[in-house]
């Protein structure tokens, strides 16, 4: 880019007039040219671009500048390489792999689940239209305007009582859901995820679900009847709070993340801010990115020195892709970096060979991942 150019991507920047693409441009320009000769401008000038842009930028400092842009109003951001502890702020002009067709590319998921009731009849929420689903007892089943699925108690007294009859609500690969429990407990499924929980709380000690995959719940505070979540390795319980707990099974450990309240994994209690992680070694206590934990459900991809290998199992579980390696080192490789949900596979993809690190291959729903 010559100094004319820059100069007019800088004031349009300042002015919020840059398009996507010129977004994108100025983007890779900083993060090239931040710690390096810039001859197109001087020092003077450089510094008061940079600094002007920096200002406007939503970011968050940890040890190095690291950009968190709004996936509402950005295209991407590139991914940053981590290597030997420090960021590689690296933009190469290597060839992509990726063909830039329509026809080679993966759409992002978006609202989809099934709806499993006691008597095993399967409701498809992703098609059912808005308005009431079901009726079971007291409870009526209502689908919002905005996606949710909403337990409404209607008649307290006809509320089921005795023998529990649970529903289920399943997340596909690619899908994501949010339900409104019977006592007002909020709860946000990712991909590939599942709650089963009874269809009524009345009369019970405790108001008991379980989960496969990952979820973020905001519980209805009841300190009468409190509120249990079992996964396959832990059992959460809390009186009402604001947490998530990410239980894949493809994945090493469960971990539990606080942003409110308390509760308490397998006996031992965590505070706002920290993460359990519970492995096949016991549990553990840790202070964590509560923006990185819940990315997910504000629709991000987020990493923070991850391993290729486990962003490529998030993004498999969100695009519906499967995943292949040319080797077993670049599973290795360690990334950071945030970038939008809600873009195709590609745009993804090549934001990450814009480190220069790693390459990918898109054919049809197989992706293969090379140095």
């Amino acid at each position: 880019m010559n100094r004319a150019e820059i100069k007019d991507l800088l004031a349009k920047y300042k002015a919020n007039a840059c398009t996507d693409a010129e977004l994108e441009i100025l983007e890779s320009w900083y993060l090239e040219y931040e710690n390096t000769d810039l001859p197109e401008l001087s020092d003077k000038e450089k510094k008061a671009d940079l600094d002007e842009i920096w200002k406007g930028m939503p970011i968050a400092h940890s040890g190095a500048r690291r950009f968190r842009w709004s996936h509402l109003s950005v295209a991407a951001i590139v991914l940053i390489a981590l290597s030997v502890g420090f960021f590689l702020y690296k933009i190469k002009d290597t060839p992509s792999q990726l063909a830039h067709t329509k026809t080679n590319d993966i759409a992002p998921g978006g609202n989809k689940a099934i709806l499993v009731l006691a008597d095993g009849k399967r409701i498809s929420l992703t098609d059912a239209p808005d308005g009431t689903v079901t009726h079971i007892g007291g409870i009526t089943i209502v689908k919002k305007s905005d996606g949710r699925l909403v337990y409404k108690v209607m008649n307290s007294g006809q509320e089921q009582r005795g023998e529990l009859k649970y529903n289920i609500i399943e997340t596909p690969v690619g899908g994501q859901f949010q339900v409104d429990l019977p006592d007002g407990t909020r709860v946000w499924l990712n991909a590939l995820s599942s709650i089963k929980f009874p269809a009524s709380f009345a009369g019970q000690a405790f108001r008991k679900v379980a989960l496969k995959g990952e979820a973020y719940f905001e519980v209805a505070k009841n300190k009468n009847q409190p509120f249990r979540v079992s996964t396959d390795k832990q059992e959460v319980e809390v009186v009402g709070t604001h947490f998530n707990i990410n239980a894949y099974p493809d994945e090493l450990a469960v971990k539990t993340t606080l942003l409110e309240g308390s509760v308490k994994v397998n006996g031992e209690f965590i505070k706002p801010g920290q993460q359990s992680v519970v492995t096949s070694t016991g549990l553990r206590i840790f202070k964590t990115d509560l923006e990185a934990a819940l990315a997910w459900k504000n629709g991000l991809f987020m990493f923070d020195s991850e391993a290729l290998e486990s962003v490529m199992r998030k993004i498999s579980k969100w695009y519906g892709v499967t995943v292949k390696y040319s080797n077993e080192e670049v599973k290795t490789l360690v990334f950071g970096g945030t970038v939008s949900k809600f873009d195709n596979v590609s745009k993804v993809l090549k934001m990450m060979e814009l480190t220069g690190d790693v390459h990918f291959k898109l054919e049809g729903p197989v992706i293969t991942v090379m140095p």
